[in-house]
């Protein structure tokens, strides 16, 4: 990504101002959908992609909140056009040593979907390589549209004291 493409995406990443919040039922609520969507999996999270690092806002199935930026499958989603699916991250060279791989927690599948052009994906990981059919992008597509606008409404939130300040002072 070129830096000044990479520079807003992060202040469109720090505009949300959602970055280490607490969990909430909502975002659990979208990442155990995720879960359902695709039988077979065991992992679901709503990441969000930072500087140096990729940052769960909720997760099922594993406790781990943050990872390294480079070694997070997240940051190659962002990079697509919408969808990243890897059937088999064993035969993948993108990730066929990355440590989530080749060790705890042992992933074998991904299907990431990019997040607000960009800030983060929803993903949903299984422990066995996976096939993944068009219908079941097509409704991670759907739930990702829900996941991109709870995450406009909190940065709208988030930000209306700076614009009432604005208006005031």
């Amino acid at each position: 990504m070129d830096p000044e493409a990479e520079a807003i995406r992060l202040q469109r990443l720090r505009d949300v101002g959602i970055l280490d919040t607490p969990d909430d039922r909502l975002f659990r609520g979208f990442a155990e959908q995720a879960l359902a969507l695709l039988p077979g999996t065991s992992i679901a999270a709503v990441n969000l992609i930072d500087a140096k690092r990729s940052w769960s806002k909720t997760i099922v199935g594993l406790t781990m909140k943050e990872s390294p930026r480079e070694t997070s499958f997240c940051t190659h989603t962002i990079e697509t056009s919408g969808v990243l699916v890897v059937e088999d991250t064993t035969r993948d060279s993108r990730f066929a040593t990355n440590p989530f791989v080749t060790s705890v927690p042992g992933v074998r599948f991904y299907v990431g979907v990019r997040l607000m052009n960009g800030v983060g994906a929803l993903c949903v990981i299984g422990q066995q390589p996976r096939r993944v059919t068009e219908a079941e992008i097509a409704k991670l597509i759907k739930l990702a549209h829900y996941v991109d606008i709870q995450l406009l409404a909190h940065g709208t939130l988030f930000n209306i004291p700076d614009a009432l300040h604005r208006a005031i002072g």
